[in-house]
Parts: C-alpha cells; structure tokens; sequence
C-alpha cells in the first residue's frame, strides 16, 4: 500500500491517456467493423474475421513469448486453486458481443451515436464495479467526484440524443451497445485480475482473443445455415485490421485497470471514443451527419473523465484512497 501511496501523481495521467488511447482504438476499430459488415452484408462474418485475426497474431505472439507461456501456467493454477474465479476467463465472450454490437449497429446509427450509447453502459457498469471491488484495484467507495463523472457520462449520451427519433424502433438498435457497455466494463475488470495474477496482459489478452473467437464461430456456423456466406471478401487491406487493434487496446487497458480502476479506466476510454467517433462521423460520414450536440455530448464526456479523475485531497489519514493509484 506504502508503495502505491508515494507513487507521483503524473503516473495517474499517464495511465488516463493511455485509456484515451484505447479508447480512440475501440472507435476506430467499430467504425472498420462496421465499413466491414455493410461491405460483405454479414455483420457474424465480418465479427468472426475481426476476432479470429486479432486471435492469430497473439497465438504467433505467445509461442514465442515464454513470460505469456508462464502467465498462462501461473492463471491456470489460480483457477484449479480457487484463487480467481472460473467466470473471469470467460472475459471474451463480452469482447465477442462488442465486436458483433460493432456489425450489427453502426451501419445502422453511425460511429458517433454508437458510441455514446456504449458509453452509459460503460459509464455505470464502472461505477458499480469499482464498488463492489470486482477490478484488481479494490473496492473504490462513491465519491462525490466518481458519481459526478459517472452522472455526467450518463448526460452525454442524453445530448447526444436530442434531435434523433425517438421512435422505439430508431432507439431499439441502441440498446445492443449500451448492454455490451457493461459487459465490457465487466471484461476490463475481469483481465485486470487475470493479469495481475499472470504478471503479464499478454496471457489475458490471448484468453479473451480465443474465448470470443470460439463464440463467434459458433455464431457464425448457426447464422451461415440460414443467410449463407458472401460470394467474396474485399481487398481492402484496412478491413482486416480490426483484430489487431483489438489486440492493443485490449492489452493497454488489462495494464491500465489495475493502477486507476474500472470507472476512470472507463470514463478516460469513453473520453478517447467520443473524441474519435465525432472525427469520423465529421470527416467520413457514413449512416449519419454528426449533429451538434452530439458535438456537445463528446466535450461532457471530457468533462466527466476530468472530473472522476481530478485527485480530491482528504486532511485524515484516509488520504491514500485519494492518491492516483485510486483515480480519485
């Protein structure tokens, strides 16, 4: 605890940019998802393409990695032991159901308003999580400054929505990410305890690339005896890049979780995804024109991850649960 009491408040910075980064990553990876999905009209396909890929290249990575062949020996043994739950290592399938909510929705809505949808499942399903002390950094009690933040992810999506239908069947399609919001909130957690134990992202990473790559194949083989397989893929190479940057922000955020917790890991991701998202949508429209407040929604989720992030100092001895490694 000593250690994590005296540790500099920049390395909390430089842990919230890495999150923006993943969370710049996840925006980008939905919107290649997407283009992809529209391009072969088959969003299982283009999900089983994206995961599988990201799935070989960390199969490649790893068997030549022997501190992830170590991490895979050290989390098997905690899970014949007891000493991590089994439900962890079925982090994946959230990933799985992220990247097929990626398909099947942002052709549908745009990059933008999927985006902030995932947001206030992610937004809450952090804030719950940090409470009840599932992620690696224990439980964070509320806080005036983590309920503000989660509140405030929770109005950006609000904004965002003002000026769109509300009709049942327009808002319908928004219900998928905002489920896989908390789910991935769920996985970030999850890997962050896996890594811990594994001392290493890779073999969590690698754990979740094969457990969605397996439900995905599955769900592909069910969906193909119905709709069948497109006759050809593009060639495009930047259609296939989708796993690969799964593997990154995947692996950034099992590092990130353990030093900042699950909401503000969350609240700086949301932050890199709307910041994205609204970049897309403005210089490459696809289903829709970013409107402005869905312009206005992205600069409150900035506001919301400053916010949970900013440190709040306590004159008692409780001062520890204030420092970065809390993300308070």
């Amino acid at each position: 605890m000593t250690h994590h009491t005296h540790r500099p408040l920049m390395a909390a910075w430089v842990a919230i940019l890495l999150a923006v980064l993943a969370g710049v990553l996840r925006t980008s990876q939905a919107r290649i998802n997407g283009a992809f999905a529209q391009e072969i009209h088959d969003a299982f396909l283009s999900g089983v393409i994206s995961f599988g890929s990201g799935f070989l290249i960390l199969l490649v990575i790893i068997s030549f990695n022997k501190k992830g062949q170590q991490g895979w020996r050290q989390l098997m043994v905690a899970i014949r032991s007891g000493g991590i739950t089994p439900w962890f290592t079925l982090a994946g399938t959230a990933g799985a159901a992220y990247v097929l909510s990626q398909t099947l929705v942002v052709g549908l809505t745009g990059v933008a308003l999927y985006t902030v949808a995932f947001v206030a499942g992610l937004s809450m399903g952090g804030l719950f999580l940090d409470l009840w002390g599932v992620g690696p950094a224990g439980k964070k009690p509320l806080s005036f400054n983590r309920v503000g933040g989660a509140v405030l992810g929770i109005g950006a999506v609000a904004l965002s929505l003002v000026g769109h239908s509300t009709a049942v069947s327009a808002l319908l399609p928004l219900l998928l990410p905002l489920v896989c919001g908390v789910l991935v909130a769920w996985q970030d957690a999850a890997n962050g305890r896996m890594t811990v134990i594994a001392g290493t992202p890779l073999t969590s990473t690698f754990l979740n690339f094969m457990v969605g790559t397996g439900v995905l194949l599955i769900a592909t083989a069910f969906h193909s005896f119905s709709a069948g397989l497109p006759a050809a893929l593009p060639t495009q190479p930047y259609f296939y890049l989708g796993g690969a940057i799964g593997v990154v922000f995947i692996g950034i955020t099992a590092v990130v979780v353990r030093e900042i917790g699950v909401l503000l890991m969350g609240l700086g991701s949301i932050a890199g995804q709307l910041l994205m998202a609204v970049i897309l949508d403005f210089f490459f429209p696809s289903a829709q024109v970013t409107g402005v407040m869905i312009l206005i929604g992205a600069s409150l989720a900035f506001v919301a991850a400053a916010w949970a992030a900013w440190p709040k100092k306590k004159p008692h001895a409780h001062v520890a649960e204030s420092v970065p490694h809390s993300g308070e």
